[in-house]
């Protein structure tokens, strides 16, 4: 029997969750938490890692926030909200005024959170290793480890698209040797790792699985696609959504609007999605997930639930631009636009009924549009969960939906796309026109890259991904960021202060050949 002290992905995770907010880079593990055995030989054990994964994505690194505030503000469609003096400095993340923000928390918090998500993958492979080692299921070994790998290929995927240059993050190299790499190179090994590992992942639908809502292998092929159009590889774009669209595993959610309700969860549309309950209970454990709704959203007073309590109001960080209503109403869009946004004063179809705009958060909307930079006095309304599909007791707004992170009707858009790219307009008719039946409006002939970013925009907006700035990045369209965008400089955030301290390497140059 082989036995060994405390797994690897133990220890990261045990100092992941005591001291979450350190930086682990320069951090050594050793001797901080108290031994235990472990016996690789016991297969029962096997699945502890991958679920340990799971956990780490769930646990605010994925969706943190604060996190989700750097990737929304830089859309022309989503402004800095809340009121003026919370969080001022994230007021120059629409200005593109990225020196003033290098020693900000939440700059730092990003980076630590997708590359202490690298870090527990890296731990949960070696401990897979040394399960292999004694396993008599070796094609479950692989799945396990493609499930691991999917995770970490995201987490370098999103570091890649904010960063640009990033480093290839190895336990075993000392803090003073770290350096960044090309991006390319960091694109490629993504790639690389996808088209690697997709066939030892299953292939029907996450709501079959046993472990519902797991890893499948059209989530690897969904993020294949989105990394290939980042660098414009086109024919790994086109066989990858190809793949997802011809599998005939999934389909559009009849209802755009309850998509993202709770009869939404796990539905035939849901690629991938992260997994959120309180388990139907008032009190007691949950599987948390902090302030991702609750920061974005709807901040108002006088309002009131279905059942005449007190609205549970969000903060109101993120506010939508009048560009972005503007465009769906000259879209003719209905129940998109129905479900991106509400007003003031406003009842849903569920019966809560939304109150006015708050004095501090008023205050800001009026600075800005005195500004002229145009933002809505509405509120978006994609994230609320109605309050009568929430459990009585544990009222929170958005309550413990769960996060949708791709869904097949962006995989008509990406395969659209693709044919678009590689075989010129109207290639693409047929999948872009799917979307657009779902969504109640006319379809196009002879769709074109600018219907395209349009759709995607129509569609896709105030989702996870804040896939509208790396739209008008990837496909040259950046003017419409506005004045303040300079190409050249404003595609990537720079590396934050506290990591460049902590690995002056970080601030050379990069260098070639350090991703495998």
């Amino acid at each position: 029997m082989k036995k060994r002290a405390i797994s690897i992905f133990s220890v990261f995770i045990m100092i992941f969750i005591i001291g979450g907010c350190e930086d682990f880079l320069d951090k050594s593990i050793e001797g901080q938490v108290p031994l235990v055995e472990v016996d690789y030989t016991d297969e029962s054990k096997m699945y502890e890692p991958v679920s340990g994964i799971y956990a780490s994505a769930n646990a605010n690194n994925l969706h943190h926030w604060a996190n989700q505030c750097m990737m929304f503000f830089r859309s022309d469609f989503i402004f800095k909200g809340a009121h003026a003096t919370d969080q001022p400095v994230m007021e120059d993340i629409q200005d593109f005024k990225y020196e003033s923000m290098r020693d900000a928390w939440f700059v730092d918090n990003l980076w630590r959170a997708h590359f202490g998500l690298i870090r527990d993958a890296d731990a949960a492979l070696e401990e897979l290793e040394q399960y292999a080692e004694h396993a008599t299921d070796q094609d479950l070994v692989l799945q396990y480890k493609a499930e691991v790998r999917f995770f970490r290929a995201l987490a370098y995927w999103r570091m890649a698209r904010i960063y640009g240059d990033i480093p290839h993050y190895d336990r075993y190299t000392p803090a003073g040797n770290l350096r960044k790499a090309p991006r390319l190179e960091a694109y490629g090994y993504v790639i690389s790792e996808l088209q690697e590992m997709v066939d030892h992942l299953p292939a029907q639908h996450p709501n079959q699985l046993q472990n519902i809502g797991g890893v499948t292998k059209w989530a690897a092929y969904m993020l294949l696609a989105k990394a290939a159009a980042d660098i414009q590889e086109y024919d790994i774009m086109l066989s990858a959504a190809k793949a997802i669209v011809d599998s005939g595993v999934f389909s559009l959610f009849s209802d755009y609007y309850t998509l993202f309700k709770k009869q939404g969860e796990f539905s035939v549309e849901n690629i991938f999605e992260m997994n959120h309950t309180d388990f139907g209970t008032a009190t007691g454990h949950a599987s948390w997930i902090d302030q991702y709704y609750v920061a974005h959203g709807i901040k108002q007073q006088g309002g009131t639930r279905f059942d005449g309590g007190a609205f549970n109001s969000g903060w109101g960080f993120s506010m939508p631009a009048q560009k972005f209503i503007d465009l769906m109403e000259e879209r003719g869009e209905g129940v998109r636009l129905e479900t991106s946004i509400i007003y003031p004063n406003t009842a849903t179809l569920e019966e809560d009924s939304v109150g006015r705009i708050p004095a501090d958060l008023q205050a800001l909307l009026d600075r800005y549009n005195e500004e002229g930079r145009g933002v809505a006095e509405a509120f978006w309304f994609k994230n609320y969960l109605p309050f009568n599909q929430q459990t009585a007791g544990r009222y929170r707004y958005g309550g413990f939906n769960n996060v949708r992170i791709f869904r097949y009707a962006e995989a008509l858009l990406l395969y659209a796309e693709a044919l678009i790219h590689v075989n010129g307009a109207g290639a693409g008719d047929a999948y872009i026109n799917e979307v657009r039946e779902r969504a109640g409006i006319p379809t196009l002939s002879g769709a074109t890259i600018d219907d395209i970013v349009d759709e995607r925009a129509a569609e896709l907006a105030f989702e996870w991904g804040a896939d509208r700035f790396f739209d008008l990045i990837r496909l040259d369209r950046t003017e419409e960021l506005g004045p303040n965008f300079v190409k050249g400089e404003h595609e990537f955030y720079p590396i934050p202060t506290a990591q460049i301290d902590l690995q002056p390497g970080l601030a050379e140059p990069p260098v070639s050949g350090l991703f495998p």
